[in-house]
């Protein structure tokens, strides 16, 4: 039995052979539809999200495991490891956090509950910290320190095609979206304080403008860490991934670079070609 591990929860949007490689399990989601209530990754996909709402699907809502689930996933995990550390998403965007201390309250100590206080693969960079640090024997209290000194120096951030979406989630009203797709206004989202924001906005040619973005995100790489970023998307061109990785090859070099796609809760909430780069600051 290995001592501590790591668990999160989908949201992390790892790919399953990152997932595999770093040994760490997740605990699904739930997207509903008109059609049905699905589980996120196993029954879900970013695509079918799409397709969804591109075969005039109107209403689409994400939940949290429950506190059940989460104690069943906890005891399950307890069986391989002595302890747990869980990496929810922020607890500001779910009550994931909330419902995961709940049932780990029933653990004696054995399960410890971090508030990521990110999204997607702003997650992942926690979360394979967190799988290092433990393959070097340090205790859970060292980790979460240790989370807790790098949690503000990720930057997770995203470049929507438009706020269609965002108008969907009640994160912008009707005239905003409207304005956005007659002025071809791309929304520039990025984590702060826990909380999903609008940081500035791209104008005019969707590629062009990602380029401007990629750019302006990496305009300090003397500030920014070299070992890994991750390239999330929901869905994307072959084209544009290639536009990306040459701005990030050019402008800031990184020891790993990993091009992963967004989970269908993700996805739901920033829609269709929503790209981001993340990555963690000195």
């Amino acid at each position: 039995m290995k001592k501590i591990w790591i668990t999160s929860d989908c949201t992390c949007d790892m790919s399953e052979a990152l997932l595999d490689e770093y040994e760490v399990e997740v605990i699904h989601f739930y997207i509903t539809t008109d059609h049905g209530c699905f589980k996120d990754m196993a029954e879900m996909t970013a695509t079918n999200v799409v397709e969804y709402f591109e075969n005039g699907g109107t209403k689409i809502s994400t939940a949290a495991p429950a506190v059940s689930e989460y104690t069943e996933f906890f005891e399950r995990m307890l069986d391989k490891y002595e302890e747990i550390i869980h990496i929810a998403i922020s607890s500001k965007l779910s009550l994931s956090y909330k419902n995961a201390i709940t049932a780990a309250e029933q653990f004696g100590g054995r399960v410890k509950v971090f508030d990521s206080k990110h999204l997607a693969t702003g997650m992942a960079h926690q979360i394979i910290r967190g799988v290092e640090l433990a393959r070097e024997n340090k205790t859970a209290e060292e980790i979460v320190a240790i989370l807790e000194s790098m949690r503000d120096k990720i930057s997770t951030g995203f470049i929507a095609e438009n706020a269609d979406y965002l108008y969907r989630t009640g994160r912008v009203n009707k005239f905003i979206k409207v304005v956005c797709s007659a002025l071809k206004i791309h929304p520039v989202l990025t984590m702060k304080r826990g909380d999903l924001k609008l940081k500035t906005i791209q104008i005019g040619n969707y590629e062009e403008s990602i380029i401007r973005y990629v750019r302006t995100e990496l305009k300090k790489p003397s500030r920014i860490k070299r070992d890994r970023l991750f390239i999330t998307y929901s869905t994307v061109s072959v084209r544009v991934l290639n536009i990306i990785r040459k701005q990030v090859g050019e402008r800031c070099p990184f020891e790993k670079v990993w091009e992963t796609k967004a989970s269908a809760t993700i996805t739901s909430n920033c829609g269709a070609n929503t790209i981001g780069i993340l990555f963690v600051r000195e």
